[in-house]
């Protein structure tokens, strides 16, 4: 009986061998990459895709790289360096009033904004920045956009009342301040916060003076997301299950932010409570009015050469697909 037992466990298939082996192996990860401006904490939901193992779960590895300006996003975007890229609408209108309009807006990220405009001391009003050097993410970001607006609203004209440096995202923008390369800047909430316990003056929250502006969103280069619909989609899937997360657990997600932002964990709670109600879209879904009135405030300072509509760059059909809600 002994024998038999071995003669017929040698005639079992070395197919099924193989399949039964190839069941215990991890499914193959796909390598993504992701373009974004700084690792501030509005950029989380890329840093919680990974670090809740969204990414994962769609047989993905989820590379966030800082590239600390729009333009340079844009470039890696273009050239399929990078498959997703968060940018600002402001920075890729003058792109496509060139002929690049194979870009598309497939999700939402940052559908207001925090910003407050932070200068030294010495200065009290918008007023008394005439003269001013200014540090700016980039020239044509949508942060340095609402930065010029709102200045103008107060009589205040780029170039000839004041300088734009570009510095890079908000960590390097506050550097430039602190260092006085700059009297003032741009500066996102909670970084915005600390500056002011630091003795910089608040002179004026842009989220307030310009509310529901479309500041930033996920592009892909549609002929690129045509041709691996699937991979866009698993993608689309895990950033929106990050959203979802961040909205929904609270208490994790206090714990959780300042390791993925090494931002000090007294400001995290008044940050979460910012972004989840102002800035992270739980749907997914980038804002028509916000995109709007990007487009309306370019208008106006005669930086589109050619008419658009929100509906020209905004594509929602795979957060249809996926079900997103």
């Amino acid at each position: 009986m002994c024998c038999r037992w071995k003669l017929a466990q040698l005639t079992i298939p070395l197919s099924f061998i193989y399949a039964l082996f190839a069941t215990n192996q991890a499914p193959a990860q796909t390598h993504v990459k992701i373009g974004i401006v700084s690792p501030t904490f509005g950029h989380a939901p890329f840093y919680v895709a990974r670090d809740k193992g969204f990414y994962r779960a769609e047989g993905l590895v989820g590379e966030v790289i800082v590239m600390n300006r729009d333009d340079l996003i844009l470039q890696a975007l273009v050239s399929d360096s990078i498959q997703f890229g968060n940018i600002s609408p402001g920075a890729y209108f003058p792109a496509r009033d060139q002929g690049l309009t194979d870009l598309k807006i497939i999700a939402g990220s940052f559908n207001g904004t925090t910003y407050s405009i932070i200068a030294n001391g010495k200065f009290k009003t918008l007023e008394q920045l005439k003269g001013a050097k200014l540090a700016v993410s980039s020239l044509q970001a949508g942060s340095t956009q609402v930065l010029k607006y709102i200045l103008k609203q107060r009589g205040l004209v780029y170039p000839r009342d004041y300088s734009l440096i570009r510095a890079g995202g908000t960590t390097l923008r506050w550097a430039a301040l602190q260092t006085q390369q700059v009297d003032g800047a741009i500066l996102a909430e909670p970084v915005s916060v600390i500056a002011v316990e630091k003795g910089f003056a608040n002179l004026g929250d842009a989220y307030k003076l310009v509310p529901g502006y479309q500041l930033a969103g996920v592009f892909i280069r549609a002929g690129w997301a045509a041709k691996n619909k699937d991979l866009t989609l698993r993608f689309l899937r895990a950033f929106h299950n990050a959203l979802k997360w961040l909205h929904d657990n609270r208490a994790e997600a206090l714990e959780l932010l300042p390791k993925i932002t090494t931002l000090p964990k007294q400001y995290v709670q008044s940050a979460w409570e910012t972004y989840t109600n102002v800035v992270w879209p739980r749907d997914a879904r980038a804002s028509v009015k916000g995109l709007q009135l990007v487009i309306d405030l370019m208008n106006e300072d005669g930086l589109l050469k050619k008419p658009v509509k929100p509906e020209d760059v905004i594509d929602n059909s795979y957060l249809q697909e996926i079900g997103a809600r």
